[in-house]
């Protein structure tokens, strides 16, 4: 999830400041500032958040822990400690004053005793300033590779398939910014080839993936990436991915490009097969040339898994039973295959332990669907019939078996693959 800055920020030095061992090598009158910040992040770790959001209020500060699942807010009426760790957090990426409306630097923080590496943005509101602390990849990390992103043996063929290419347009879709950003770092080192030049558009702040241009852009660009990207793209190439969301008008442009000679992978925010479809014509860009150049759509989900600790076997409820139904039907004249195949499923569910801060989630999983597109979708698109081509779209899903899978192996809940899938279940 991409929230652009009101304006412009003015930024830190892109080289993220080294905070690793602040909580350990600090003067002692700074040793309750830095280990209020750490309690923060320690907490939003445990809560699977990828963002801290703080809010000034006249009486309290709203501390706001943003996931992919939730959105918690927690009410501090004693204010002072946080602001005090801000303050001295602002201090160490900023040497100097600067009293801009914005700003934005980065820095690495020893969370769990491992450095993480974490944006912090600043508005100054007319309540006071307001701060969001997003915790991005590690950009000292090497990507990780197409093999090991958790692509089945099918949906990594038929990517690769799409990939080879000389042209086309194959888009990275999901809600969370972070998961789109590693699949589309992943394909990029895919790419890599002595008779192939890939380019990248990524955050400010990425890891460097050999053997390929890459240009670091925010969220809405500035003018001056924006004219470097537009030079870049001039300049020629096989293979252009963007890890980082463009603004529409590059996109757009791009998606033309792809139409023609080069081979783009683009990044946007969708958590369907019809909302990228939807996404990409609300571009602007015409259904003749997505007819022309789409190759395939790779959508990526990320589900809670289960506490290990806690976990114990649970029957279906009437919604999980009716979902059940949907994706695991009893076949006519087939019922003892049915029954064998119900007595294999070991659903579970789990109400929390110290392990897991009492939420019954431990760590997450990401699952992907890759959709290929096929003559009949083509035709579809060429006649502008949007409905069809959305049906067509949907009839390739297979989410709803994926999360069945995970549901009887008692990875995840019966809960959250309802959740997941958005399905209806037939209930009034």
């Amino acid at each position: 999830m991409s929230r652009p800055l009101p304006i412009p920020a003015p930024v830190a030095d892109i080289a993220p400041v080294d905070l690793t061992k602040a909580m350990s090598a600090c003067p002692v009158e700074e040793r309750a500032c830095w280990d209020t910040l750490g309690n923060v992040l320690h907490e939003a770790e445990g809560r699977d958040a990828f963002e801290i959001h703080f809010e000034p209020e006249s009486d309290c500060l709203r501390v706001r822990f943003r996931s992919l699942f939730d959105f918690t807010e927690i009410r501090i009426e004693d204010s002072a400690p946080y602001l005090d760790a801000l303050t001295r957090l602002q201090e160490s990426l900023w040497q100097t004053d600067n009293n801009a409306s914005s700003r934005r630097g980065w820095f690495n923080f020893t969370v769990s005793d491992a450095a993480c590496l974490y944006q912090l943005d600043v508005v100054n509101s007319s309540k006071g300033p307001s701060f969001v602390l997003a915790h991005l990849d590690d950009s000292r990390k090497q990507p990780a590779r197409l093999e090991d992103i958790g692509l089945n043996r099918v949906q990594l063929s038929t990517l690769q398939a799409a990939l080879k290419k000389r042209n086309g347009l194959v888009v990275v879709a999901g809600e969370l910014s972070q998961a789109r950003r590693r699949t589309s770092r992943a394909i990029a080192q895919s790419l890599v080839a002595p008779d192939m030049k890939v380019m990248v558009a990524d955050t400010l702040v990425h890891p460097l993936i050999p053997r390929t241009t890459q240009l670091g852009m925010d969220f809405p660009p500035d003018e001056a990436q924006q004219h470097t990207w537009d030079a870049m793209c001039r300049l020629g190439a096989d293979a252009i991915v963007t890890a980082q969301t463009l603004e529409d008008t590059a996109a757009r442009r791009l998606i033309n490009q792809a139409a023609e000679q080069t081979l783009v992978v683009n990044s946007i925010a969708a958590s369907s097969a019809t909302g990228s479809l939807a996404r990409l014509l609300g571009l602007g860009v015409r259904s003749e040339t997505l007819a022309h150049c789409l190759s395939a759509v790779v959508l990526q989900h990320r589900v809670r898994c289960l506490c290990p600790y806690c976990r114990v076997p649970a029957s279906p409820d009437d919604e999980g039973t009716a979902w059940l139904a949907r994706y695991s039907p009893m076949k006519s004249g087939n019922i003892n295959d049915w029954l064998r195949h119900r007595m294999r499923s070991s659903f579970s569910a789990s109400e929390g332990c110290d392990r897991c801060n009492n939420v019954g989630t431990r760590n997450w999983l990401d699952i992907f669907e890759v959709l290929s597109i096929s003559s009949e979708l083509r035709d579809a698109l060429y006649d502008a019939d949007y409905r069809y081509a959305f049906a067509l779209l949907e009839q390739q899903r297979t989410l709803g078996s994926s999360l069945l899978k995970l549901a009887q192996e008692g990875i995840i809940s019966l809960s959250e693959a309802i959740r997941l899938s958005g399905e209806p279940t037939g209930q009034d």
